[in-house]
């Protein structure tokens, strides 16, 4: 039993800390909103490299507090946690 819970407690904290790793930031909803940003960024620039994405990204990088995507989580999802709805939506953006 106790390699059991072991097991699960090492998932759930790697299904939470891989996309604030990944996303640079200890929130999850920021992880998201800069992961978000640096897509768009390179949708717009085609690329992920050159003077557009650059800018584009820093501009949105600075502004990405998290706050957004959490507001949009808790609206999408009222019964769950903005955290949990945002990790969730990181790990379907991949």
């Amino acid at each position: 039993m106790k390699v059991t819970t072991g097991i699960i407690a090492i998932l759930v904290a790697v299904f939470f800390i891989v996309p604030m790793m990944i996303g640079g930031s200890p929130n999850v909803c920021q992880a998201l909103e800069k992961h978000n940003v640096s897509k768009t960024a390179s949708s717009i620039a085609g690329g992920t490299s050159g003077p557009v994405y650059g800018i584009i990204n820093t501009v949105g990088q600075a502004g990405a507090t998290g706050q957004t995507e959490a507001n949009l989580q808790a609206d999408a999802h009222p019964q769950m946690p903005a955290t949990i709805g945002c990790t969730f939506s990181f790990w379907q953006s991949l």
